[in-house]
C-alpha cells in the first residue's frame, strides 16, 4: 500500500547509468557506421571509433552526474510547483469550511500548547544539565547516622579528605541567614551559604567579576570575604565592577567582596551570598553537631558503585573507631542532578503525561473531523481522479491539509503555551528546583514543530487511506448524495472507541488525584494556620553577642508586637511546623537505667515565648504552658508525644518526670501532637522549652 502511494515518477541511480549508456552505444554505433561506409573494416572501424571517443568511462561518469543534476533540478522545480499550489489550493478549501478550521485550530492549539507548557517546565527541570563543569561527576553525600537520614558534622569532613580514594574533592556547606546593611538603604535579609573554599573549583565555576575563594580563606583568622550572586550584584550595586576588594556590612561584620557568580550557576541556586564555611578546631573533633551536607567529585573513572563502596567502608571504620558516638554511620553518593531533582520527578512525568493524553484525545477528535469531512468529498476526489489526478497526488493534498492545520495550530499553541508559562511558574511551589530556568527555548520550538508536524501526518493519513479505487461508483453516488463507505465507518468507530478509552484513563486517573487531595486536606496537621502572619528574622552575632542580648531583644520585640492593633496574641520561635527545621538534641529520663550516649533518645527543640503553643493553635492536653516568669535554668519544657517509643513512655505517663535536656535538667508538661519539618512525617517527639534557653530567635 506505501509504495503504491508513494511512487514517484523520477529516475533512479540505476536509471540513470542506464539511460547514459544506452545513449553512449547509440553515438558509438554512429560513428561505427560513418567509418565502415568511408571503407574501413567493422572491427578496424570500431576501434577507430573508441579512439576518437577518447576515454568512455570518463564520459560516462560526466554525463550521469549532470543527469542525475538535471534530474534533481526538474525534480525540485515539480515539487515546489506542486507543493505551492497545493498550499494555495489546501487554504482556499479550508477558508470555505470556516467553522471546521476553527474547530481543529482551536482543538490542536489546546493540546499542542499544554503539551508545549509542560514540556518547558519539564526540560527545564529534569532534562537540561545542570549548569556545572562535568555536572555528572559532581555528587552530593547523603549520611545516613544510626539508621536515620542526617547531616554530617566538621569532624566527618576531615575523615573523608584524608581516606577516600574515589572523590577528587570534597566540600562542606551550610545554611546563612544574612542582613546586608547598606548605607543609603534599609538592612535586606538574603539567603547565604557557607562553603569551603574549593566549593566552586568542585562545580567548575568562574567568577563573572573578581575571582573565587582560594585556599586558607576557610581557616580561623583569615580575612572575611564574600562572593555575590549576580541577582544583588545588579540589583543593589547596579553592576558595578569596581565593587570587588570593597568592604560592605553582612551580619554586622566588615567583609570584603572578592567575585561575582554568574547568573544560574551558583549553588544553591537560591543563595544571594557565599562565605567561607570557617571550622575551628573545637568544631572540627565535635562529632556530635551535625548541621553540614558534603559535595563531590568523581575522580575520573570511578564510578557512583565504586564511590559508594568506598565511602561505605570509611563509614564503617569512623563508627568502629569511635563507637561512642556512632552505632553506624553509612554514606550514599548521589549525583547532584538526582538530589536536586528529588521527589519532584515522579510528578512532573504524572503531569506530562496526562497532558500527552490530551493531545492525543485532540488528535482522535481531529481524525475525526476529518473522516467525516473526507466522506463528504469523495465525489470532489473522484472528480479528480477521473481528469487525471493521481492518487499520490490526492493523498499529497489530503496531507497538505492536515499539515497547515496542524502548523496553525501548533503557531497558536504557542502563543497558548506562553500565556500558561507565566501561569504555571506563578503556581509552581517555592521548592521546585530551577524552575526559574524554564523557558520557551529552541528545543521546546523544535518540540512544539514535530508535535505538530506528526499531529498532521496522524490525522491526515486516515482520510487519505479512505480514498476509494471506484471513481465510476463515486460520480454516480454524488449525483444522488453522499454515500457513507463502511471502511469509513469502521475507522470512525475505531477512533470514537480509543477516544473513549483515552478519555476515560485521564478522567480516572484525575479523580484518584482529586481523591488524595481531598484526604490531604482532611489531615490534622495538629495546628491551627487561620489568621497565623508569619515573618523571619535573625540577629546577628557580633551585634549580640551573648544570650542576655537576644532575650532583651525578644523581650522589647514581644511588648512593642502586643501594641499594634489588631494583633491579639505574639510569640516568637525558633522554627515552626512543616518549615523544614532540624534542630534536634539527645536527652535521658531520670530515674530510667542509663544508656550508651550514641543510644540516647533524641527530640526536635523548637524553642518559643509563652504564647507559642496558644498563637498557632496547638493545644495543651495535660499540665499548662510555662509562663513569662521563666528565665534561664527555669526547669519547665512542654513535650509532646506520639505512643509506642519505650524511651518516652515514663515521661508520658507522668507529666511532671523530670528529664534531662542537653544536660539541663527541665520537667515536662504535655502538648497536642504536631506535624514535622516534612509534610509526611508525624514526630514522635518534640520539646518547646522557653526561648531563655538560649537559641536565636528565627520565626515571629
Amino acid at each position: 500500500m506505501t509504495r503504491r502511494l508513494f511512487r514517484f515518477p523520477w529516475r533512479t541511480r540505476r536509471q540513470i547509468g542506464d539511460d547514459v549508456d544506452e545513449e553512449l552505444r547509440f553515438h558509438l554505433d554512429m560513428r561505427v557506421d560513418e567509418l565502415r561506409r568511408l571503407g574501413l573494416s567493422a572491427d578496424a572501424a570500431r576501434v577507430e571509433a573508441m579512439r576518437q571517443f577518447g576515454d568512455l568511462e570518463d564520459a560516462r561518469h560526466y554525463m550521469a552526474a549532470a543527469d542525475r543534476a538535471t534530474e534533481a533540478a526538474q525534480r525540485r522545480g515539480e515539487f515546489m510547483g506542486d507543493f505551492r499550489q497545493d498550499i494555495v489550493y489546501a487554504a482556499r478549501k479550508l477558508r470555505s469550511a470556516p467553522a471546521f478550521t476553527l474547530t481543529v485550530i482551536l482543538t490542536l492549539a489546546l493540546g499542542i500548547g499544554a503539551n508545549t507548557a509542560i514540556f518547558s517546565v519539564v526540560d527545564g527541570v529534569l532534562l537540561q544539565p545542570l549548569p556545572f563543569y562535568r555536572p555528572e561527576r559532581v555528587v552530593r553525600v547523603r549520611f545516613i547516622y544510626n539508621g536515620d537520614p542526617d547531616a554530617g558534622s566538621p569532624a566527618e569532613l576531615k575523615d573523608f579528605r584524608t581516606r577516600n580514594r574515589t572523590m577528587q574533592s570534597l566540600a562542606m556547606y551550610s545554611g546563612l541567614a544574612a542582613n546586608l546593611v547598606r548605607n543609603d538603604a534599609d538592612p535586606e535579609r538574603l539567603v547565604g551559604v557557607q562553603v569551603s573554599a574549593n566549593w566552586f573549583s568542585i562545580l567548575g565555576i568562574t567568577p563573572q567579576v573578581g575571582r573565587a575563594f582560594v585556599d586558607g580563606e576557610d581557616r580561623e583568622g583569615a580575612p572575611k570575604v564574600v562572593m555575590l550572586s549576580d541577582l544583588v550584584w545588579r540589583r543593589d550595586f547596579n553592576a558595578d565592577p569596581n565593587v570587588i576588594g570593597r568592604a560592605i556590612r553582612l551580619n554586622g561584620e566588615q567583609v570584603t567582596v572578592v567575585g561575582v557568580v554568574p547568573a544560574g550557576r551558583g549553588y544553591p541556586f537560591t543563595a544571594d551570598v557565599w562565605t567561607p564555611l570557617i571550622l575551628t578546631g573545637n568544631q572540627l573533633s565535635n562529632r556530635g553537631a551535625r548541621y553540614l551536607s558534603m559535595l563531590g567529585r568523581l575522580k575520573d573513572g570511578v564510578s557512583i558503585d565504586q564511590a559508594q563502596r568506598d565511602l561505605s567502608q570509611i563509614g564503617a571504620s569512623i563508627a568502629a573507631t569511635f563507637p561512642e558516638d556512632y552505632r553506624t554511620l553509612a554514606l550514599q553518593p548521589v549525583p547532584l542532578q538526582d538530589a536536586i531533582v528529588g521527589d519532584i520527578k515522579q510528578p512532573l512525568l504524572v503531569i506530562m503525561g496526562a497532558v500527552a493524553f490530551v493531545l492525543l484525545i485532540a488528535c482522535a477528535n481531529v481524525a475525526n473531523l476529518f473522516l467525516v469531512r473526507a466522506t463528504g468529498r469523495e465525489s470532489e476526489m473522484a472528480v479528480r481522479a477521473a481528469l487525471g489526478a493521481g492518487k499520490t497526488r490526492l493523498v499529497r493534498q489530503l496531507i497538505t491539509e492536515s499539515v497547515l492545520l496542524s502548523v496553525v495550530g501548533g503557531a497558536a499553541g504557542l502563543v497558548l503555551a506562553a500565556w500558561g508559562m507565566k501561569a504555571l511558574l506563578r503556581l509552581a511551589p517555592e521548592n521546585l528546583p530551577r524552575v526559574g530556568t524554564a523557558t520557551i527555548d529552541a528545543t521546546a520550538l523544535v518540540v512544539t514543530l514535530v508535535v505538530a508536524l506528526l499531529t498532521g501526518l496522524v490525522f491526515g493519513l486516515l482520510p487519505a487511506m479512505q480514498l476509494g479505487k471506484d471513481v465510476a461508483g463515486a460520480l454516480r453516488a454524488g449525483s444522488r448524495g453522499t454515500r457513507t463507505r463502511h471502511a469509513s465507518t469502521r475507522a470512525r468507530g475505531a477512533i470514537v472507541v480509543a477516544e473513549v478509552a483515552l478519555a476515560v484513563t485521564l478522567l480516572v486517573g484525575a479523580g484518584l488525584l482529586l481523591r488524595s487531595f481531598q484526604r490531604l486536606l482532611g489531615v490534622d496537621p495538629g495546628f491551627r494556620p487561620e489568621s497565623v502572619l508569619t515573618f523571619r528574622l535573625s540577629l546577628p552575632e557580633r551585634s549580640y553577642p551573648s544570650d542576655t542580648a537576644e532575650r532583651n531583644f525578644v523581650a522589647a520585640l514581644d511588648e512593642r508586637l502586643h501594641a499594634v492593633p489588631g494583633v491579639r496574641q505574639v510569640a516568637i520561635s525558633t522554627a515552626l511546623p512543616l518549615d523544614g527545621s532540624d534542630m534536634t538534641l539527645s536527652f535521658t529520663v531520670r530515674g530510667r537505667a542509663p544508656v550508651p550516649r550514641n543510644r540516647e533518645p533524641a527530640t526536635q527543640i523548637v524553642s518559643a515565648t509563652p504564647e507559642f503553643l496558644e498563637t498557632i493553635g496547638i493545644p495543651v492536653i495535660r499540665g499548662r504552658s510555662f509562663t513569662r516568669d521563666a528565665q534561664p535554668g527555669s526547669p519547665k519544657v512542654m513535650a509532646r508525644f506520639r505512643g509506642g517509643h519505650a524511651a518516652h513512655e515514663g515521661a508520658r505517663t507522668a507529666a511532671h518526670r523530670a528529664a534531662l535536656l542537653h544536660g539541663a535538667e527541665a520537667f515536662l508538661e504535655l502538648a497536642h501532637p504536631v506535624r514535622g519539618g516534612r509534610p509526611r512525617d508525624l514526630l514522635r517527639h518534640q520539646f518547646f522549652p522557653p526561648l531563655c534557653f538560649g537559641r536565636a530567635p528565627n520565626w515571629i
